[in-house]
């Protein structure tokens, strides 16, 4: 029994974690969207907030249009950071590709996904890490 208790307990814990971190990326995503001046480029990040707060009120599945502001040949966070010259929007771009991965990999977590798009597939808990250290350099 106390061992059930202790698993519950730690698996409360992790999910805890898991959800303030999601609310740490919101908050750097929201951040550091003032640094960009695209009004397009604003539009897709918005789109990722309203997204993103979407899954947390209702759990509604948004990991395939989320993954697709992140990786989309058309237009994606990744084609704007490529085109950037500055080091320091570069770390911006990285901002909010770093944490909008890091929730798509929850969504497709939260909906029992056992297959992720390969880019997907590589987020952990170190993109988080690498997430905070970007942000910290856009700080500066």
């Amino acid at each position: 029994m106390k061992c059930k208790l202790q698993n519950r307990e730690y698996n409360y814990m992790i999910k805890l974690t898991e959800l303030q971190n999601i609310h740490q990326c919101l908050l750097i995503i929201e951040d550091v969207r003032k640094q960009l001046d695209d009004a397009k480029a604003i539009q897709y990040v918005d789109k990722a907030l309203v997204l993103s707060r979407q899954w947390l009120n209702d759990k509604t599945d948004v990991a395939e249009e989320l993954y697709n502001l992140l990786d989309n040949e058309g237009c994606s966070f990744t084609l704007y950071q490529e085109s950037e010259n500055d080091e320091r929007m570069i770390d911006v771009w990285n901002c909010v590709i770093e944490a909008t991965a890091y929730i798509c990999r929850k969504v497709y977590e939260d909906k029992g996904s056992v297959y992720f798009p390969e880019p997907i597939e590589l987020v952990d808990e170190d993109t988080y890490s690498l997430l905070l250290a970007h942000y910290e350099k856009c700080k500066r």
